[in-house]
């Protein structure tokens, strides 16, 4: 029995990955997704108490038939939440703005709640630290501030308000009964006085610890994806995209096209000009195809002095282009050298796009795309040449 858990939970964990890397997208996706079952359960809970009225004679029931079409509206906007993301990412690509978007609704809406129930009541509490706690290591840390203190703010508001008998306090129980007693506003001073500084305390050790060991993470992250002479995606995390972005274009999205560079006389340059002359070149040549390429494009360092850059949703005809832009940028690089020499750069390009067979494996790909750098090579150099798998 053991053991089959321990299988599921293995399985489980390559299927999710590492929600540390997650996109903002995915990250929005989830939070949509967890909102949307706890209002649901809100919903539930408050018909079932609706049953046993008799019972509870604590509940406000005019209040609570009232509100529950609320929390089922709540309940569907979460669910439509939890699909928009993915759907932005594929139309939009991924942002910052969907963790921001996510993160207050979920305090705004929460804030709602805690209304209904009571902002002084232990769940509250527990939400107001809690959250923030797990959005500090899961989410952006700009949002999830942003959420706090606009959540915090309405709180306060909210328990005055209550306090100064502009509304009622907890107007889901009935205000008879010392569940919905409204609080007095020294209560709500006393409160805030006690539990606010508490709640700073903990919030902003959390937050610099957290900082620091996602800092330290993001570091780490960093040296295993990247190349660490051109800055560039290395070889494994660029075969890694490669793979991710051609299962997203079989099973969901447009085709995807696939360059690969090679820098001609690379040997002579080392052979002519040392070894130094060389790295020099290789980081003038990555910038170069930096400048060249879209938002969503990806662009590695494939190994020595070859390139592989990765054109999401980009046909043949598109990919083209962008390589002619990318070869016309290398044509025009010159790499100083600290002797005061200078070398001229150039670059063989193949190119391949999976319109006609979205279906092709990625070694596939690989060899296809290097056989077309090959003929680019031996035709002469600093050209493209394409393979057309619809014709």
């Amino acid at each position: 029995m053991l053991v089959s858990i321990s299988r599921v939970l293995k399985r489980l964990n390559r299927l999710i990955g590492n929600p540390l890397e997650w996109t903002s997208s995915a990250k929005a996706m989830l939070l949509g997704a967890l909102t949307c079952l706890m209002y649901l359960q809100y919903a539930l809970w408050g018909e079932l108490l609706l049953r046993f009225n008799e019972s509870v004679y604590w509940l406000d029931t005019e209040h609570v038939i009232a509100q529950l079409p609320y929390f089922y509206a709540l309940s569907l906007c979460s669910f439509f939440l939890t699909i928009l993301p993915p759907i932005l990412n594929k139309m939009f690509g991924d942002s910052y703005l969907y963790e921001y978007g996510a993160t207050l609704y979920f305090g705004l809406s929460l804030s709602y709640f805690s209304f209904q129930i009571g902002t002084l009541s232990l769940p509250v509490g527990a939400v107001l630290v809690g959250a923030p706690v797990v959005g500090f290591i899961f989410f952006n840390r700009k949002a999830v501030v942003l959420a706090l203190l606009l959540s915090l703010a309405i709180q306060v508001i909210l328990s005055l308000g209550s306090a100064c008998n502009f509304w009622g306090y907890a107007p889901m129980f009935d205000a008879n009964t010392e569940w919905g007693n409204a609080p007095t506003p020294f209560k709500v001073f006393q409160m805030y006085f006690f539990t606010l500084p508490y709640m700073i305390v903990l919030i902003s050790i959390s937050y610099l610890v957290l900082r620091r060991w996602r800092d330290r993470e993001e570091k780490v992250r960093h040296l295993s994806v990247t190349d660490p002479l051109t800055g560039l995606f290395n070889r494994r995390s660029i075969l890694l995209h490669l793979e991710q972005e051609q299962f997203r274009s079989r099973n969901k999205g447009p085709v995807m096209s696939l360059l690969m560079v090679d820098l001609d006389h690379f040997k002579l340059i080392n052979d002519e000009k040392g070894h130094e002359a060389g790295d020099y070149a290789l980081i003038a040549a990555a910038d170069a195809l930096q400048k060249c390429l879209r938002q969503n494009d990806r662009v590695g360092r494939y190994g020595g002095e070859e390139f592989l850059i990765i054109l999401p949703g980009t046909n043949l005809e598109g990919a083209k282009y962008i390589a002619e832009r990318c070869r016309q940028q290398l044509e025009k690089t010159n790499v100083v050298l600290s002797n005061g020499g200078q070398i001229k750069l150039t670059g063989s390009f193949g190119l391949i796009c999976n319109e006609g067979n979205v279906h092709m494996q990625v070694d596939e790909l690989l060899r296809r795309v290097d056989k077309a750098l090959y003929l680019a090579k031996h035709q002469g150099r600093n050209q493209i040449v394409s393979v057309d798998l619809v014709s």
